[in-house]
């Protein structure tokens, strides 16, 4: 799969870069959302994770222009922000076709939001992945012991 990473700071990108090399993805980056829509003109993006907060063109105007153009209007978009507060989460509301991911979460969670994501609407689980479905055999199982303590 084909995967554009836009976001302003290089370490993320370089990270999530290789992260997602290693997972079998091609990968494009870009530094901040107009550049991430030269990429796109010129490469075939299956999938889009943005920052939400960056100088030039941020992620929400980056987000509001792919889905105006007809071509890239069903791409899926993942919003992923050092930031988790109220007014962040409200303005990356979610569609069918985007999510949104703190950058401090495992790599795992963002796998499990890429497989989301691109899986038909009609495939897909019930509801999306949360930080729960990464607990550990062991969280669980300390879960369950003090469950059944009280």
């Amino acid at each position: 799969m084909n995967i554009l990473i836009v976001d302003d700071e290089p370490e993320y990108r370089v990270l999530l870069g290789h992260y997602l090399e290693g997972e079998g993805h091609t990968v494009f980056i870009a530094e901040h959302g107009e550049a991430g829509l030269k990429i796109m003109d010129i490469e075939q993006v299956d999938f889009i994770i943005s920052d939400v907060y960056m100088p030039v063109m941020d992620g929400l105007k980056f987000h509001k222009t792919i889905r105006s153009i007809e071509r890239f209007k069903n791409i899926p978009f993942l919003f992923v922000s050092g930031f988790d507060d109220q007014y962040t989460l409200s303005a990356v509301k979610s569609s069918k076709l985007d999510g949104f991911i703190k950058k401090a979460r495992p790599l795992t969670e963002l796998n499990a939001w890429i497989k989301y994501l691109t899986t038909p609407i009609d495939k897909r689980p019930p509801s999306p992945p949360t930080a729960s479905s990464f607990k550990t055999d062991k969280d669980r199982e300390r879960d369950r012991s003090l469950r059944s303590n009280r």
